[in-house]
Order: structure tokens, then sequence, then C-alpha cells
């Protein structure tokens, strides 16, 4: 009966222990932006891709909410680094739990834009004038 209890205790302390808390690393944002990508006027959702000269990136995305709905604007941030390979961006989201496909959607880009390598990793080809994130044309800036 004691091994049973045992036995409990320890699954219990190795569920609270590795539980499903979020780690995030942290990032920090470079002070001089060397490119950018935001959404032209839409009814849906205002977002911007910004990179920095210190290889960093940061992802801004808040939706708006339709006006005959209650809805509350989803308003998500994420930042990552990045590595160059020629005109190509190798962007890495640092957010547990983040999900490169919801918002670069296959069905909705161009492979010659955006390709999702990895749930936290996205390829972006910075040569292109636009690209579209969540289904939004966003551009180059």
């Amino acid at each position: 009966m004691f091994k049973k209890y045992l036995l409990v205790i320890i699954v219990l302390s190795l569920f609270t222990a590795c539980g499903s808390k979020k780690q995030i690393a942290e990032v920090t944002l470079g002070t001089e932006q060397t490119l950018a990508y935001k959404s032209l006027g839409n009814g849906v959702a205002a977002i911007s891709l910004l990179f920095f000269k210190n290889n960093t990136f940061q992802l801004n995305f808040k939706s708006i909410p339709q006006p005959e709905t209650d809805d509350k604007p989803v308003v998500r941030s994420e930042k990552g680094t990045y590595t160059g390979e020629g005109n190509w961006k190798t962007l890495q989201f640092l957010s547990n739990g983040f999900d490169a496909t919801a918002l670069f959607d296959a069905q909705y880009n161009n492979p010659n834009e955006v390709e999702v390598l990895s749930e936290n990793t996205v390829k972006v080809n910075t040569d292109e004038q636009a690209i579209t994130i969540w289904g939004i044309l966003c551009e180059r800036e």
C-alpha cells in the first residue's frame, strides 16, 4: 500500500515539475530596424513583421473584431532570431506553443514568399515586395 502512495506522489510531482508551463526564451530586440512588412488596410487584422540589425525580429498581430460582434481583439506579439541565406531569412520563433502554420498558412502563401519548416521555424524571401501572413497581404516598407 505504501508503494502505491509513493508511486502516486512521484507521478504527481513529475507533472507539477514538468507541467504545462510555457517557457519563453527572452530575446533583446535590436534598436535599428532593417526591414518591415506591414499589412495593408483591411477589416481583419493589423500585422507587422519587423527585422532588426542584430538578427532579431518581432511579429505583431492584432485582430479587428467585426462591428456586429462583441468579440475582443486578439493581440499577439512574437519575438525571435533569424539567420540569412541570400535573400531568404530563416525565422526562429522563441515562444513555446507558437504554431507558425496557423499564421503562415500554405493555402494562402506563395512558396516563393514563405516556407514553413516547423511549428517554430519559417523561411521568408525578403526580396519579395509583399508576403501573406494569416491570409493578409503585407507589403515591404
